[in-house]
């Protein structure tokens, strides 16, 4: 005689919302770790914060800071990445670059002083949200060889983001003489934290001043001149 299959255990709906709810649950207390540790942090810098600080102003036990984050370092990249995209692992997965590149194609148009233009204005909406947490990150990578190894890499990171931001451009629009490294390489420092702290922070520059440098800078020295392309 065959044996009827068992019926489903009582109880396995609601397990599995219940295994939902605990998710949700323990996303939001990552979300909140990320959120006191950039409060926490931008109070005391890095290497005046604590987890303990971190995780009671994030009103959780210091048991689940190491559970949701493993480390006070952990939590600094996150915080990074939550500034930079709205979410605290979107760099880290790969998701953002990406996003990136879609953006700025959907706002530039086939003219390549319009890219360059719709890049400044990029450039300058990610550095008003990051520009202290770039800083933030340098003191850190400087006491913390490990920290110092991921700034690295995000730096990687950034030259690969800038790669694929000139793709849209061809070689018969640069300068003649520039490489693609090359412009990669200026728009890598032009495009950069230390120049917003510079011009921003430094000498003053309104943000609407400094979009507007950051565009006419970028298109007077990678692109090729009119006069340049006509005798072309």
């Amino acid at each position: 005689m065959t044996t009827p299959p068992a019926p489903p255990a009582p109880g396995a709906a609601p397990a599995s919302r219940q295994k939902r709810t605990g998710q949700a649950v323990r996303d939001r207390s990552r979300l909140r770790l990320v959120v006191a540790a950039g409060e926490v942090f931008a109070a005391r810098g890095y290497t005046g914060a604590t987890v303990q600080a971190i995780a009671d102003r994030a009103g959780v036990s210091l048991q689940t800071l190491y559970a949701a984050w493993g480390s006070k370092r952990a939590l600094l990249r996150a915080h990074l990445e939550f500034t930079m995209t709205g979410s605290a692992t979107a760099v880290s997965e790969g998701r953002w670059a990406p996003t990136v590149g879609a953006e700025l194609e959907a706002a530039a148009a086939p003219d390549p002083a319009t890219r360059l233009r719709a890049l400044a204005s990029f450039f300058r909406s990610l550095a008003e949200r990051v520009g202290p947490v770039w800083r933030l990150y340098r003191e850190a990578a400087a006491v913390d060889p490990e920290i110092a190894t991921d700034h690295a890499e995000l730096e990687r990171g950034r030259r690969r983001t800038l790669t694929a931001a000139l793709a849209g451009l061809d070689d018969g629009c640069l300068r003649p003489g520039l490489t693609r490294s090359a412009a990669v390489d200026t728009l890598l420092v032009l495009a950069g934290p230390a120049t917003y702290e510079t011009l921003v922070e430094g000498r003053g520059y309104s943000l609407d001043e400094f979009e507007a440098w950051l565009a006419g800078t970028l298109i007077a020295t990678l692109l090729r001149s009119p006069d340049a392309a006509g005798a072309g």
